[in-house]
């Protein structure tokens, strides 16, 4: 009976309801209402997600829940909406509704002006991202991945500083790029299939789409690629990611860095790997190698950052292409360590956005230079802080070791070493520069955590006491960082039929 009540069509639509509730004028414009009910959704919405795992097997790597209404407003268009999710998409799902409730909760300090029309636009874009992971076809994928850039551009550009207009902008035009490349691999993909008839699903074109002429897989994996590429971001697609995450308040930078990137790492897999992977391995040693520099290049960035939002930006993309290179690598291990480390990554940046999102708040500035020493003025802030700050060093025991070693150990044990010596000194040698890149991240962390909490500072702040719903996020995020560092197969048992199922077809069918 509890099965039948769980419907991926509302899990997806209730948010958008939700949002267009708080933005109504029938809702009160208070502040302290706004806030409870947004608040209290995302609490509904978490747990509702949750069932959804809970009645769905670890060992099953199929579909379920799937839901289909026809999309009539265009004439002669028979394009249906679909939805559905197996036990990836599911922890996807649950991430995200995760990461929001945790976003909201700080922006309760954080956010004091057009309330309403902030958490309206966080739902909104939490029902977008729920929509491209429980998206079942093409049509919707496509449908909701450029529903999420609306909420996302008003988001910068009514709150993203004093760059926001130009921010804005840059975020808008990358997103169009994107949406571009996206939409001319999709109408390829459904006109053919219509000629055909050939069902658009996950589930047809996952079997169906070798079948598909080499020269259309080669022209639709590359636009495919491209998309994801400028979302991720990827070097050099990169540009637009550290001045928008940086200007862009806490809540709205941990959901952008810790929700939207994972969109694309989550589409890398979805349609890449497990539709067009023969056409993926050509591209993948030099999409690994790209990762690298990304990698390389970021950590060496950072470390040159005054700015403490600037620099966890940076640490964004350095995660960004180490979960990249996991899913290049065509290896079960690697893949699972990049599903974890998507995991890592949205609560580590979280994290690191909220924390450095209170500093700016309680001391007024977000320069090193100006911050030195404030250990002594919050050192519950800077306890907690720290604790995050060596997750994203790769320390053992902590979420962000596991993930991080699981990717970079199978992209550079890739089964695709075995196709040329050419792949073979690329990966192997991408994957060594990728993790010295990783080995730099000890040199920003310590340099932010010195800088920030223990250096010398001419001012005297005074006590600072933190709130307690700030001391809770940073708290909750500590807690699940450490629980899944100590026992990471909580995910990888969730995860792991999911990629031996796909990595084992997919290694049958290339050699």
């Amino acid at each position: 009976m509890a099965v039948n009540l769980l419907s991926t069509f509302i899990l997806v639509l209730l948010p958008i309801i939700a949002g267009l509730v708080v933005i109504s004028p029938f809702f009160p414009n208070n502040g302290i209402k706004i806030r409870r009910f947004a608040k209290g959704f995302c609490v509904f919405n978490l747990i509702f997600t949750a069932l959804f795992m809970l009645f769905k097997s670890p060992l099953d790597t199929g579909f379920d829940f799937v839901e289909k209404f026809p999309f009539r407003i265009i004439p002669n268009l028979e394009a249906i909406i679909a939805f559905g999710v197996d036990n990836f998409s599911i922890i996807m799902c649950l991430l995200t509704s995760f990461i929001m409730l945790l976003a909201l909760m700080a922006s309760k300090s954080m956010i004091n002006s057009k309330q309403k029309l902030f958490y309206s636009l966080m739902l909104f874009l939490l029902g977008s991202v729920l929509g491209i992971f429980c998206a079942n076809n093409l049509f919707t994928f496509l449908l909701f991945w450029m529903m999420a850039i609306v909420p996302s551009f008003f988001l910068i550009f009514m709150w993203g500083g004093s760059n926001a207009r130009k921010n804005a902008v840059k975020f808008m035009l990358f997103s169009s790029v994107s949406s571009l490349f996206l939409m001319l691999s999709v109408g390829l993909i459904y006109a053919y299939c219509t000629d055909l008839n050939i069902l658009s699903d996950f589930g047809t074109l996952i079997k169906k789409s070798e079948d598909f002429p080499v020269v259309m897989q080669m022209i639709v994996c590359a636009g495919f690629t491209l998309a994801f590429a400028i979302r991720l971001p990827l070097f050099p697609f990169h540009s637009w990611l550290p001045s928008v995450h940086s200007e862009v308040p806490a809540p709205v930078g941990a959901v952008f860095a810790g929700v939207l990137l994972n969109t694309a790492a989550y589409s890398f897999i979805r349609i890449n790997l497990e539709m067009f992977y023969d056409v993926f391995q050509l591209f993948a040693p030099g999409i690994i190698f790209l990762c690298a520099i990304s990698v390389f290049w970021a950590s060496y960035t950072a470390i040159a950052q005054n700015n403490i939002r600037k620099l966890v930006s940076y640490i964004s993309i350095v995660n960004m292409g180490v979960i990249l290179i996991g899913i290049s690598s065509f290896s079960e291990y690697g893949l699972c360590g990049a599903i974890f480390h998507m995991a890592a990554h949205s609560l580590i940046i979280s994290g690191l956005f909220i924390g450095c999102g209170i500093i700016y708040l309680k001391f007024k500035t977000d320069k090193l230079e100006l911050l030195g020493g404030i250990a002594k003025y919050a050192p519950i802030l800077c306890g907690l802080m720290l604790f995050i700050g060596l997750a994203c060093t790769y320390v053992p025991l902590t979420m962000g070791f596991s993930g991080a070693f699981m990717s970079l150990a199978g992209g550079f044990n890739s089964p695709l070493i075995e196709k040329s010596f050419f792949a073979s000194s690329l990966i192997q040698l991408s994957a060594v520069i990728a993790a010295f890149g990783g080995v730099l991240a000890g040199v920003y962390i310590l340099k932010l955590m010195h800088k920030t909490f223990f250096g010398l500072s001419e001012f005297d702040f005074g006590e600072i006491k933190l709130a307690n719903h700030q001391i809770a996020v940073l708290i909750i995020i500590s807690l699940g960082i450490l629980i899944f560092g100590i026992y990471p197969m909580g995910i990888v048992d969730k995860i792991g039929s999911f990629c031996e199922t796909n990595i084992s077809n997919i290694l049958t069918a290339i050699f």
